[in-house]
């Protein structure tokens, strides 16, 4: 039996619209959740598409997530925008406040967005994605259960908090930047559990704070900052601006889809836009982009690199191919769609 199943991104679609929709979620909010958690596995970051699903079911069947939330959006200044979420899923949250922000900046060039009362959202990427296509550069940022632990402390305090950026390249794929401020993300450690496997080195510390490559041990300590203090810094100010300036909470007092009984995840996330030509002529950009591009490929590359490549490069190859050829998902992945209630659109 193969350990993968090819998969069209629409059937996934379709799939993941009629497990939320079966949870009473609306139809169009379901939409936009499958929408978003596949693009996701379309571009390769396969622990953040419909590998959260299971997890998203649920916590709405347990109504410890909302599935119809009165989301809103306050402007306090005309360029910056204050939305609650109202604990609904966290990619519905994300879209609505990222819709209002891409209005909002081609009206006025610039915008900025505080989203509080949210839940995890997966990709941090994807959300922004389509900024670049209106000619913005865009900025994402979440915050998360604490599971990271700052430079020389043996506890948690901050979350893998994700930041992700996209630029437009004029011929080329959009520059897109999609990281966590853990040296791994903490979805990657759950994977490698599921599958058996091993994490690397240096990704986290048990709970007795040595070393650990067991990821369940991992889960059950803490992950590390990349960059040992730059990463540790980083992942504080965007707790900052995810937690702090949004009015909500900070990662050590957000709570675990996965257990959250008590009370709301209350995750909260940030939204930055700029229109380019508010600087610069998009045509001019876009040129001084692809020669920028250009040069970092004419670079000489090490023993085994074919060639040098920029973030999003390669997550624009792999989603040519899977949407040329289907989204290859492991069978546990397809079967947690069935037994959840997929596999009538699933087979569609």
């Amino acid at each position: 039996m193969t350990d993968t199943v090819l998969v069209s991104a629409e059937a996934a679609r379709r799939a993941a619209t009629a497990v939320l929709v079966a949870r009473d979620v609306p139809q169009a909010a379901a939409e936009i959740v499958a929408r978003n958690l596949v693009a996701a596995d379309e571009r390769g970051i396969d622990t953040h598409g419909l590998f959260c699903l299971p997890e998203y079911a649920n916590a709405v069947a347990d109504r410890r997530i909302n599935p119809d939330p009165e989301i809103t959006i306050v402007k306090r200044m005309p360029w910056a925008l204050s939305v609650d979420g109202d604990n609904g899923l966290g990619p519905l949250v994300a879209e609505t406040a990222v819709e209002a922000l891409l209005e909002t900046c081609e009206g006025l060039g610039i915008a900025v967005a505080t989203v509080k009362n949210s839940n995890h959202f997966g990709a941090t990427g994807v959300y922004i994605a389509r900024a670049a296509e209106q000619g913005m550069i865009a900025f994402a940022s979440a915050n998360a259960i604490a599971m990271t632990a700052p430079t020389g402390a043996k506890g948690r305090f901050f979350g893998t908090n994700p930041l992700a950026a996209v630029v437009p390249a004029g011929k080329y794929p959009p520059f897109s930047l999609d990281m966590a401020t853990s040296d791994g993300a903490l979805r990657k450690v759950r994977k490698a559990l599921a599958e058996g496997k091993s994490i690397p080195v240096g990704w986290a510390n048990d709970k007795d704070g040595n070393p650990t490559t067991d990821p369940a041990a991992a889960i059950d300590g803490m992950l590390l900052p990349f960059g040992g203090a730059k990463g540790s810094g980083l992942a504080f100010f965007l707790d900052i601006l995810t937690g702090g300036l949004s009015g909500g909470r900070f990662s050590i007092d957000v709570r675990n889809n996965f257990t959250n009984q008590d009370r709301a995840s209350a995750n909260g996330h940030f939204f930055f836009a700029l229109k380019i030509n508010a600087f610069l002529d998009e045509d001019d950009f876009a040129a001084r982009m692809e020669e920028e591009i250009d040069r970092l490929h004419a670079l000489p590359t090490v023993a085994g690199v074919d060639r040098v490549r920029y973030p999003g490069e390669r997550m624009a190859g792999i989603a040519a191919e899977r949407t040329a050829n289907g989204i290859p998902y492991p069978k546990r992945i397809v079967d947690d769609l069935i037994a959840l209630g997929g596999g009538d659109a699933l087979a569609r």
